[in-house]
Protein backbone atom coordinates (compact mmCIF):
# COMPACT_ATOMS: atom_id res chain seq x y z
CA UNK A 1 0.00 0.00 0.00
CA UNK A 2 3.03 2.30 0.76
CA UNK A 3 4.30 1.53 -2.22
CA UNK A 4 1.42 2.54 -4.18
CA UNK A 5 0.92 5.60 -2.64
CA UNK A 6 4.57 6.47 -3.16
CA UNK A 7 4.30 6.18 -6.90
CA UNK A 8 1.30 7.79 -7.15
CA UNK A 9 2.87 10.84 -5.09
CA UNK A 10 6.26 10.28 -7.34
CA UNK A 11 4.15 10.82 -10.81
CA UNK A 12 1.89 13.49 -9.25
CA UNK A 13 5.12 15.72 -7.94
CA UNK A 14 6.68 14.82 -11.97
CA UNK A 15 3.67 15.69 -14.05
CA UNK A 16 3.62 19.00 -11.68
CA UNK A 17 6.72 19.80 -12.35
CA UNK A 18 6.23 19.46 -15.85
CA UNK A 19 3.52 22.32 -15.67
CA UNK A 20 5.55 24.19 -13.87
CA UNK A 21 8.46 24.09 -16.48
CA UNK A 22 5.84 24.78 -19.07
CA UNK A 23 4.92 28.20 -17.04
CA UNK A 24 8.52 29.36 -16.53
CA UNK A 25 9.09 29.14 -20.24
CA UNK A 26 5.84 31.53 -20.42
CA UNK A 27 7.66 33.76 -18.07
CA UNK A 28 11.08 33.92 -19.32
CA UNK A 29 9.66 34.33 -22.65
CA UNK A 30 7.51 37.16 -21.52
CA UNK A 31 10.46 39.04 -19.50
CA UNK A 32 12.41 38.75 -22.30
CA UNK A 33 10.13 39.95 -24.95
CA UNK A 34 9.78 43.18 -22.76
CA UNK A 35 5.91 42.59 -20.77
CA UNK A 36 5.16 43.04 -17.66
CA UNK A 37 4.92 39.62 -15.34
CA UNK A 38 3.18 40.79 -11.86
CA UNK A 39 3.05 36.93 -10.84
CA UNK A 40 4.57 33.64 -11.33
CA UNK A 41 2.67 30.54 -8.82
CA UNK A 42 5.44 28.45 -8.75
CA UNK A 43 3.45 25.55 -7.40
CA UNK A 44 0.25 25.34 -7.60
CA UNK A 45 -3.19 27.15 -8.76
CA UNK A 46 -6.19 29.27 -6.74
CA UNK A 47 -5.73 31.18 -4.32
CA UNK A 48 -2.46 32.41 -2.89
CA UNK A 49 -0.94 30.90 0.94
CA UNK A 50 2.59 31.30 1.28
CA UNK A 51 4.70 34.65 -0.59
CA UNK A 52 7.91 33.90 -1.66
CA UNK A 53 9.43 37.19 -2.60
CA UNK A 54 9.32 40.09 -5.52
CA UNK A 55 11.87 40.28 -8.36
CA UNK A 56 12.08 42.94 -11.07
CA UNK A 57 8.18 43.45 -10.19
CA UNK A 58 7.40 39.65 -10.22
CA UNK A 59 5.82 38.19 -7.00
CA UNK A 60 6.86 34.77 -6.28
CA UNK A 61 4.25 32.95 -4.39
CA UNK A 62 2.78 29.13 -3.53
CA UNK A 63 -0.90 28.40 -4.10
CA UNK A 64 -3.34 26.32 -2.55
CA UNK A 65 -4.53 23.80 -4.72
CA UNK A 66 -0.55 21.90 -4.40
CA UNK A 67 -0.84 20.95 -8.94
CA UNK A 68 0.74 22.89 -11.65
CA UNK A 69 1.22 26.65 -11.76
CA UNK A 70 0.83 30.04 -13.53
CA UNK A 71 2.05 33.00 -14.31
CA UNK A 72 -0.01 36.26 -14.54
CA UNK A 73 0.86 38.44 -17.65
CA UNK A 74 -0.33 41.91 -17.16
CA UNK A 75 -2.79 42.96 -19.98
CA UNK A 76 -3.43 39.43 -20.96
CA UNK A 77 -6.89 38.50 -20.12
CA UNK A 78 -9.92 40.94 -21.90
CA UNK A 79 -11.13 42.36 -18.51
CA UNK A 80 -8.50 43.61 -17.69
CA UNK A 81 -9.58 47.31 -18.92
CA UNK A 82 -7.77 49.65 -17.69
CA UNK A 83 -4.50 47.44 -16.82
CA UNK A 84 -4.98 46.03 -13.47
CA UNK A 85 -2.03 43.62 -11.93
CA UNK A 86 -2.51 41.01 -9.20
CA UNK A 87 -2.73 43.03 -5.68
CA UNK A 88 0.25 42.53 -3.67
CA UNK A 89 -0.08 42.48 0.10
CA UNK A 90 0.97 46.02 1.80
CA UNK A 91 2.43 45.76 5.31
CA UNK A 92 0.44 45.35 8.43
CA UNK A 93 -1.77 48.49 9.87
CA UNK A 94 -2.11 48.72 13.33
CA UNK A 95 -4.32 46.26 13.63
CA UNK A 96 -2.09 44.03 12.15
CA UNK A 97 -4.01 43.05 9.01
CA UNK A 98 -2.98 43.48 5.61
CA UNK A 99 -4.71 44.71 2.82
CA UNK A 100 -4.33 44.26 -0.86
CA UNK A 101 -4.01 47.35 -2.61
CA UNK A 102 -4.39 46.97 -6.50
CA UNK A 103 -1.94 48.41 -8.77
CA UNK A 104 -3.23 50.07 -11.93
CA UNK A 105 -1.36 50.97 -15.02
CA UNK A 106 -1.37 52.69 -17.99
CA UNK A 107 -3.83 51.44 -20.35
CA UNK A 108 -1.33 52.64 -23.17
CA UNK A 109 1.58 51.29 -21.19
CA UNK A 110 3.71 49.63 -24.17
CA UNK A 111 4.82 46.40 -21.81
CA UNK A 112 1.47 45.40 -21.23
CA UNK A 113 0.80 41.99 -23.20
CA UNK A 114 -2.34 43.69 -25.50
CA UNK A 115 0.21 46.65 -26.18
CA UNK A 116 3.49 44.57 -27.05
CA UNK A 117 4.23 43.49 -31.53
CA UNK A 118 3.01 40.42 -32.63
CA UNK A 119 6.52 38.41 -32.73
CA UNK A 120 6.35 39.92 -28.64
CA UNK A 121 3.41 38.31 -28.00
CA UNK A 122 3.98 34.98 -30.13
CA UNK A 123 7.07 34.50 -28.17
CA UNK A 124 5.74 34.58 -24.66
CA UNK A 125 2.94 32.14 -26.03
CA UNK A 126 5.29 30.02 -27.29
CA UNK A 127 7.47 29.65 -24.21
CA UNK A 128 5.54 27.27 -22.67
CA UNK A 129 5.74 24.73 -25.48
CA UNK A 130 9.32 24.96 -26.21
CA UNK A 131 10.04 24.69 -22.41
CA UNK A 132 8.32 21.17 -22.21
CA UNK A 133 10.11 20.04 -25.72
CA UNK A 134 13.78 21.39 -23.88
CA UNK A 135 12.83 19.44 -20.67
CA UNK A 136 11.51 16.04 -22.77
CA UNK A 137 15.09 16.83 -25.06
CA UNK A 138 17.37 17.70 -21.93
CA UNK A 139 15.52 14.18 -20.17
CA UNK A 140 15.52 12.06 -22.94
CA UNK A 141 19.43 12.75 -24.29
CA UNK A 142 20.20 12.41 -20.05
CA UNK A 143 18.63 9.10 -20.53
CA UNK A 144 20.02 7.38 -23.65
CA UNK A 145 23.78 9.02 -22.31
CA UNK A 146 23.62 7.46 -19.22
CA UNK A 147 21.85 4.18 -19.52
CA UNK A 148 21.44 4.00 -23.73
CA UNK A 149 17.62 3.07 -25.50
CA UNK A 150 15.94 0.20 -24.63
CA UNK A 151 14.62 -2.75 -27.33
CA UNK A 152 10.99 -3.97 -25.58
CA UNK A 153 11.66 -8.14 -26.08
CA UNK A 154 8.19 -8.77 -24.91
CA UNK A 155 5.04 -6.39 -24.59
CA UNK A 156 2.27 -6.19 -21.83
CA UNK A 157 -1.09 -4.74 -21.48
CA UNK A 158 -1.60 -1.33 -20.56
CA UNK A 159 -4.54 -1.27 -17.90
CA UNK A 160 -4.79 2.19 -19.18
CA UNK A 161 -5.90 1.14 -22.15
CA UNK A 162 -8.24 -1.70 -22.34
CA UNK A 163 -11.32 -2.35 -24.87
CA UNK A 164 -14.59 -3.80 -23.41
CA UNK A 165 -13.96 -6.70 -25.75
CA UNK A 166 -10.15 -7.62 -24.69
CA UNK A 167 -11.36 -7.75 -20.96
CA UNK A 168 -14.29 -9.89 -21.95
CA UNK A 169 -11.86 -12.19 -23.30
CA UNK A 170 -9.67 -12.17 -19.84
CA UNK A 171 -7.09 -10.40 -20.44
CA UNK A 172 -5.80 -8.78 -17.54
CA UNK A 173 -3.48 -5.78 -16.52
CA UNK A 174 0.49 -6.36 -16.80
CA UNK A 175 -0.49 -9.56 -18.36
CA UNK A 176 2.53 -10.74 -20.88
CA UNK A 177 1.75 -11.67 -24.35
CA UNK A 178 4.30 -14.73 -25.58
CA UNK A 179 2.43 -15.96 -28.73
CA UNK A 180 -0.36 -15.18 -31.13
CA UNK A 181 -2.00 -17.65 -33.36
CA UNK A 182 0.52 -19.46 -33.23
CA UNK A 183 3.27 -16.75 -34.02
CA UNK A 184 6.05 -16.70 -31.45
CA UNK A 185 6.14 -12.47 -29.87
CA UNK A 186 9.15 -12.59 -27.99
CA UNK A 187 12.38 -11.11 -29.75
CA UNK A 188 13.02 -7.59 -31.11
CA UNK A 189 9.94 -5.78 -32.18
CA UNK A 190 6.93 -7.23 -30.27
CA UNK A 191 4.53 -5.20 -31.19
CA UNK A 192 5.36 -5.04 -34.53
CA UNK A 193 5.13 -8.83 -34.36
CA UNK A 194 1.53 -8.67 -32.89
CA UNK A 195 0.33 -5.89 -35.40
CA UNK A 196 1.12 -8.14 -38.24
CA UNK A 197 -0.64 -11.32 -36.38
CA UNK A 198 -3.71 -9.17 -35.85
CA UNK A 199 -3.58 -7.94 -39.43
CA UNK A 200 -3.46 -11.13 -41.05
CA UNK A 201 -6.61 -12.07 -38.84
CA UNK A 202 -8.90 -9.21 -39.11
CA UNK A 203 -12.33 -9.96 -37.97
CA UNK A 204 -11.55 -13.60 -36.42
CA UNK A 205 -10.71 -14.92 -32.64
CA UNK A 206 -7.41 -15.78 -32.32
CA UNK A 207 -5.41 -17.73 -29.88
CA UNK A 208 -3.18 -15.44 -27.79
CA UNK A 209 -0.73 -17.05 -25.31
CA UNK A 210 -0.34 -14.49 -22.22
CA UNK A 211 2.13 -15.01 -18.65
CA UNK A 212 0.32 -14.20 -15.97
CA UNK A 213 1.96 -14.93 -12.55
CA UNK A 214 4.63 -16.73 -13.90
CA UNK A 215 2.27 -19.18 -15.97
CA UNK A 216 1.32 -19.10 -19.40
CA UNK A 217 -2.64 -18.67 -20.00
CA UNK A 218 -4.29 -19.15 -23.38
CA UNK A 219 -7.11 -16.42 -24.05
CA UNK A 220 -9.50 -16.70 -27.11
CA UNK A 221 -9.57 -12.55 -28.09
CA UNK A 222 -11.09 -10.80 -31.04
CA UNK A 223 -9.79 -8.98 -33.60
CA UNK A 224 -11.55 -6.38 -34.89
CA UNK A 225 -11.99 -5.38 -38.80
CA UNK A 226 -9.36 -3.22 -38.50
CA UNK A 227 -7.00 -5.31 -37.14
CA UNK A 228 -6.72 -4.22 -33.71
CA UNK A 229 -7.69 -6.58 -30.12
CA UNK A 230 -8.63 -3.40 -28.38
CA UNK A 231 -5.44 -3.57 -26.03
CA UNK A 232 -2.64 -1.01 -25.69
CA UNK A 233 0.65 -2.01 -24.98
CA UNK A 234 3.84 -1.51 -23.13
CA UNK A 235 7.41 -2.58 -22.85
CA UNK A 236 7.30 -5.78 -20.15
CA UNK A 237 10.95 -7.21 -21.01
CA UNK A 238 13.47 -5.19 -22.37
CA UNK A 239 17.58 -4.82 -23.67
CA UNK A 240 19.45 -1.92 -23.26
CA UNK A 241 21.25 -1.17 -26.36
CA UNK A 242 25.10 0.09 -26.00
CA UNK A 243 25.52 3.48 -27.21
CA UNK A 244 27.98 5.81 -27.62
CA UNK A 245 27.57 9.25 -25.39
CA UNK A 246 27.70 10.69 -29.02
CA UNK A 247 24.73 8.49 -30.10
CA UNK A 248 22.85 9.00 -27.37
CA UNK A 249 22.62 12.44 -27.46
CA UNK A 250 21.29 12.29 -31.29
CA UNK A 251 18.73 9.70 -30.58
CA UNK A 252 17.72 11.53 -27.69
CA UNK A 253 17.26 15.42 -29.48
CA UNK A 254 15.02 13.14 -32.13
CA UNK A 255 12.53 11.43 -29.86
CA UNK A 256 10.49 14.01 -28.88
CA UNK A 257 9.72 14.78 -32.14
CA UNK A 258 9.53 10.63 -32.71
CA UNK A 259 7.29 11.02 -29.92
CA UNK A 260 4.93 13.88 -31.11
CA UNK A 261 4.75 12.80 -34.85
CA UNK A 262 3.34 9.36 -33.55
CA UNK A 263 0.73 11.22 -31.68
CA UNK A 264 -0.38 13.58 -34.24
CA UNK A 265 -0.94 10.42 -36.31
CA UNK A 266 -3.14 8.89 -33.64
CA UNK A 267 -4.74 12.20 -33.19
CA UNK A 268 -5.45 11.57 -37.39
CA UNK A 269 -6.61 8.80 -36.71
CA UNK A 270 -9.53 9.29 -34.41
CA UNK A 271 -10.27 12.74 -36.55
CA UNK A 272 -11.04 10.12 -39.08
CA UNK A 273 -13.20 7.56 -37.18
CA UNK A 274 -10.31 4.96 -37.42
CA UNK A 275 -9.39 5.66 -33.74
CA UNK A 276 -11.88 5.82 -30.83
CA UNK A 277 -12.23 8.00 -28.00
CA UNK A 278 -11.88 5.46 -25.50
CA UNK A 279 -8.30 5.40 -26.50
CA UNK A 280 -7.76 8.46 -25.15
CA UNK A 281 -6.12 9.31 -21.56
CA UNK A 282 -7.05 11.89 -18.84
CA UNK A 283 -5.12 13.28 -16.28
CA UNK A 284 -5.90 10.43 -14.04
CA UNK A 285 -4.50 7.99 -16.69
CA UNK A 286 -1.71 9.96 -17.18
CA UNK A 287 -0.71 10.05 -13.31
CA UNK A 288 -1.38 6.48 -13.36
CA UNK A 289 0.98 5.78 -16.56
CA UNK A 290 3.73 7.50 -14.59
CA UNK A 291 3.03 6.05 -11.45
CA UNK A 292 3.71 2.31 -13.00
CA UNK A 293 6.36 3.43 -14.51
CA UNK A 294 8.22 4.74 -11.43
CA UNK A 295 7.54 1.62 -10.01
CA UNK A 296 9.53 -0.41 -13.05
CA UNK A 297 12.56 2.44 -11.66
CA UNK A 298 14.33 4.99 -12.47
CA UNK A 299 14.56 4.82 -16.18
CA UNK A 300 10.98 3.97 -17.00
CA UNK A 301 10.20 6.79 -14.92
CA UNK A 302 12.36 9.22 -16.64
CA UNK A 303 11.23 7.94 -20.03
CA UNK A 304 7.74 8.74 -19.29
CA UNK A 305 7.90 12.36 -18.03
CA UNK A 306 10.24 12.99 -21.45
CA UNK A 307 7.40 11.65 -23.45
CA UNK A 308 4.94 13.40 -21.27
CA UNK A 309 6.77 16.59 -21.36
CA UNK A 310 6.53 16.24 -25.33
CA UNK A 311 3.03 15.85 -25.63
CA UNK A 312 2.67 19.08 -23.04
CA UNK A 313 4.12 20.93 -25.55
CA UNK A 314 2.68 19.24 -29.00
CA UNK A 315 -1.19 19.78 -26.86
CA UNK A 316 -0.77 23.26 -26.37
CA UNK A 317 0.36 23.79 -29.83
CA UNK A 318 -2.61 22.15 -30.88
CA UNK A 319 -4.71 25.33 -33.12
CA UNK A 320 -7.96 24.89 -30.49
CA UNK A 321 -9.17 27.87 -28.62
CA UNK A 322 -7.63 28.51 -25.10
CA UNK A 323 -4.24 26.37 -26.18
CA UNK A 324 -1.58 27.94 -26.70
CA UNK A 325 -1.60 27.00 -30.49
CA UNK A 326 -4.83 28.84 -30.28
CA UNK A 327 -4.32 32.01 -29.65
CA UNK A 328 -0.76 32.04 -32.07
CA UNK A 329 -4.03 31.62 -34.87
CA UNK A 330 -5.33 34.59 -33.83
CA UNK A 331 -2.02 36.59 -34.07
CA UNK A 332 -1.57 34.84 -37.18
CA UNK A 333 -4.96 36.73 -38.22
CA UNK A 334 -3.95 39.76 -36.76
CA UNK A 335 -0.91 40.35 -38.08
CA UNK A 336 -1.98 39.19 -41.79
CA UNK A 337 -5.11 41.68 -41.01
CA UNK A 338 -2.62 44.18 -39.88
CA UNK A 339 -5.19 45.00 -37.46
CA UNK A 340 -5.97 43.83 -33.64
CA UNK A 341 -8.73 41.45 -33.09
CA UNK A 342 -11.44 42.45 -31.06
CA UNK A 343 -10.36 41.29 -27.60
CA UNK A 344 -13.53 40.62 -26.02
CA UNK A 345 -14.56 38.16 -28.97
CA UNK A 346 -10.86 36.56 -28.88
CA UNK A 347 -11.65 36.09 -25.27
CA UNK A 348 -14.73 34.38 -25.14
CA UNK A 349 -13.87 32.32 -27.70
CA UNK A 350 -10.92 30.88 -25.96
CA UNK A 351 -13.61 30.72 -23.02
CA UNK A 352 -15.92 28.53 -24.50
CA UNK A 353 -13.08 26.51 -26.19
CA UNK A 354 -11.86 25.98 -22.38
CA UNK A 355 -15.20 24.92 -21.67
CA UNK A 356 -15.40 22.39 -24.48
CA UNK A 357 -12.04 20.91 -23.52
CA UNK A 358 -12.92 20.69 -19.93
CA UNK A 359 -15.60 19.12 -20.96
CA UNK A 360 -13.85 16.65 -22.71
CA UNK A 361 -11.46 15.93 -20.75
CA UNK A 362 -13.86 15.26 -18.16
CA UNK A 363 -15.64 12.44 -20.23
CA UNK A 364 -12.31 11.09 -20.61
CA UNK A 365 -11.66 11.08 -17.62
CA UNK A 366 -14.77 9.49 -16.25
CA UNK A 367 -14.98 6.77 -19.42
CA UNK A 368 -11.49 5.58 -19.82
CA UNK A 369 -9.39 6.61 -16.97
CA UNK A 370 -11.90 5.90 -14.15
CA UNK A 371 -12.57 2.14 -14.31
CA UNK A 372 -11.50 1.57 -10.98
CA UNK A 373 -11.18 -2.11 -11.41
CA UNK A 374 -8.10 -1.98 -13.52
CA UNK A 375 -6.93 0.82 -11.86
CA UNK A 376 -2.92 -0.57 -10.02
CA UNK A 377 -4.21 -4.07 -10.65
Amino acid sequence: MFSTLFTVLLAFLGVSLLIVFHEFGHFLCARASGMRVDRFSVLGIGPVVLRLGWWKGTEFVISAIPFGAYVHIVGMEAGEDPAQALPPLQEKDEDGVRTPAPVVYDPNDPYLYRNRPVWARMLAILGGPLANYVAATALYVGLFVVVGPEEPVTVRADSQKMSDTAVAAGVKPRDEFLRAAGQDLEGVGPAGRLAAVTEAHKGETIELVVRRDGAEVPLQIPVNEAGRIGVGLRPAKVVRVPVTAGEGALLGLKEPWIVSWKNLQGLGQLFTGKAGISQMTGPVGIVQGVAQAAEEGPASYIKWLAMISALLGLFNLLPLPALDGGRMIFMLIEATLRRPINRHVEEMIHGYGMLALLGLILYVTLANDFKLARLFN
